[in-house]
């Protein structure tokens, strides 16, 4: 008996890692109508899964893409609500972003939310998205690299304080790594996966790391916007600078403590 007991636990344990690590949600193929105070046209957007509440959003009409990172509540009756923000500020509007999804009809509608004058109507198709929950060992250890990256290269571009160039080139690798969409050229030294992505896949982690969690968050959010302000004034050398030391001072601690963890 205690061995037909000790096969059970290690069944069901093997079921609920499965579980944990293969999740079924869809993926969101939507056609419709955007409008804004100045046009009605017609617009496609897809919606895809990251995890049980995070998607993003591309927006598609009149020739522009608009995308978007969303916080996903599902219902019980699987309609779902989000919000977010758009990546980048548009002169139609707010930065804010608000769905809503109706299961039993297929029907999406997008804002308006506040200032934000867009609003997009249609009908949505949906496809199998098998999640796989990224494992906590190997998301931890690349969080960790993309500190040192970040802390690395905002010191390369505060050793030559003089030289524009360089102040600038390796300000670019240090804002791409900390959030990708604020650089436009590359290829850059850092992945595509930036701090603030790895971060979004960290949903779960022990009480005594949510302190430092939310102090990278912090750190983060605040270099996401110097970099955004600053890093193509190119006439802008102290506040280029500013902006490099306060990443660096701030780096280097942030990495050190998330080292020891």
């Amino acid at each position: 008996m205690p061995y037909i007991f000790l096969i059970l636990i290690i069944f069901f344990v093997q079921i609920t890692n499965v579980q944990a690590n293969s999740i079924q949600y869809y993926n969101f193929e939507c056609n419709g109508v955007v409008r804004t105070d100045k046009i009605t046209t017609v617009a496609k957007w897809n919606i895809n899964f990251i995890n049980s509440n995070r998607a993003t959003l591309d927006l598609y009409y009149d020739n522009k893409k608009r995308s978007a990172d969303l916080r996903i509540s599902i219902q019980k009756n699987e309609d779902f609500y989000a919000n977010g923000k758009w990546r980048s500020q548009t002169t139609q509007g707010g930065r804010f972003v608000r769905l809503k999804f109706t299961s039993s009809t297929m029907q999406l509608t997008l804002g308006p939310n506040g200032n934000n004058s867009l609003r997009v109507d249609g009908k949505c198709k949906k496809s199998n998205a098998n999640l796989i929950v990224p494992d906590r060992k190997n998301l931890m250890k690349e969080i960790t690299n993309m500190l040192f990256i970040i802390k690395e290269h905002s010191q390369y571009s505060i050793n030559h304080p003089d030289n524009i160039d360089n102040i600038i080139r390796h300000l670019k690798h240090t804002c791409h790594a900390i959030d990708n969409t604020l650089v436009q050229e590359r290829p850059m030294p850092a992945g595509e996966e930036s701090l603030t992505i790895l971060l979004n896949k960290l949903e779960n982690y022990d009480n005594g790391s949510i302190s430092l969690i939310n102090k990278i968050k912090t750190v983060s959010n605040n270099s996401k916007d110097m970099c955004h302000k600053y890093l193509y004034s190119w006439e802008s050398k102290n506040e280029l600078l500013e902006t490099a030391r306060y990443i660096n001072i701030n780096f280097i601690d942030l990495y050190n403590e998330f080292a020891d963890k």
